[in-house]
């Protein structure tokens, strides 16, 4: 979370133009997609909602998208297009912030949170208390249950996300300060019992607020932002990075999105209808309290297609009454049969 200050999440739509190497019609995560993705961005809608760490669902059953904000106040709203919102009716959030959702069955939902622990300090120099991970459950996205926790003790600063995979293994992607300041790992086979797994992604310190999905091939794209250094003049932006794993991440090193004079954060990102989308937030400088929301559309570029593996023919070759079989053409002293 980066402040409990009014911010507006965005909405990038993301469409996917790309080649895979199995399937020309798969969409992939890989070093060439993310290399060449392009990001054009859109008019930001009159019904920004405000808020930061934004977690957007989008529901099947009544074709709605639910949105969840993290602000002095937290709220729930409600859309048609992902682009304009109105705030929800008769909800309930547990005491939190920094949400993300995993549906874990037919109208059986997780909710995954962060909050401050009263009165303990943080543990690490970038947050001034601690922060807990925590989760809560729902059968119709809009009340939901606190559970016992914290499940993780300590998730440092920044917005944690846990991600589900198709294994049915769950990883949850947070900041904290180990050997140095970045977006660090951990593992479950339950979501509930997490174990640590060492380093850090990509080894950058400067990445924050990760926001991985896991593609239909398999390979997994994550959007994040940075931290900014206003005493530098630099502000937060969008990145992109892709992985085989969910675990060792490629790290384009060119942004993925930096404003002029803005700062872009707290990224969400899902694969809907074969694109992909991204709600942020946006504010100009670093002062979250005046965020707006954004949208635009990105493409990805096109993946590598592999050629195809050339056929070694074998022949039949003779030498008086002797036979044998040599790749390509018979040797000196052999005949063709």
């Amino acid at each position: 979370m980066r402040k409990l200050l009014k911010v507006v999440s965005g909405a990038l739509a993301i469409s996917l133009s790309m080649t895979s190497v199995v399937n020309a019609n798969t969409l992939t995560a890989s070093i060439s997609t993310i290399t060449d993705a392009k990001f054009d961005p859109l008019p930001m809608d009159a019904s920004a909602p405000p808020g930061v760490s934004p977690e957007v669902y989008f529901d099947e059953s009544s074709k709605t998208y639910f949105l969840y904000t993290t602000a002095e106040v937290t709220k729930i709203y409600t859309s048609k297009d992902g682009s304009v919102w109105s705030e929800a009716s008769n909800y309930r959030l547990p005491n939190g912030f920094d949400w993300s959702i995993v549906k874990m069955g037919e109208n059986n939902y997780r909710l995954y949170y962060a909050s401050i622990m009263p009165g303990v300090a943080g543990t690490v120099r970038c947050s001034q208390q601690k922060k807990a991970l925590f989760y809560a459950t729902s059968t119709d996205l809009l009340n939901w249950s606190a559970q016992p926790g914290p499940i993780v003790d300590d998730v440092g600063c920044g917005v944690p996300h846990v991600l589900k995979k198709k294994d049915g293994k769950y990883l949850l992607y947070y900041n904290t300060i180990t050997t140095m300041h970045g977006m660090h790992i951990q593992s479950s086979d339950d979501g509930i019992k997490w174990t640590a797994i060492p380093g850090v992604i990509s080894n950058n310190q400067s990445l924050v607020d990760p926001a991985p999905i896991e593609m239909p091939d398999g390979t997994f794209l994550m959007v994040a932002s940075t931290t900014g250094n206003p005493q530098r003049n630099e502000l937060q932006e969008l990145q992109i990075l892709s992985s085989k794993d969910a675990i060792n991440w490629e790290h384009r090193k060119t942004s993925l999105y930096a404003p002029s004079g803005y700062s872009v954060l707290d990224p969400s990102l899902k694969l809907l209808d074969g694109k992909l989308r991204v709600w942020h937030g946006y504010t100009q400088g670093m002062d979250h309290s005046k965020s707006k929301i954004v949208s635009g559309n990105l493409t990805l570029g096109t993946a590598a297609v592999s050629s195809p593996a050339k056929t070694k023919t074998k022949v039949t070759c003779a030498k008086g009454k002797k036979t044998k079989q040599f790749v390509g053409k018979c040797p000196k002293g052999y005949v063709k049969k």
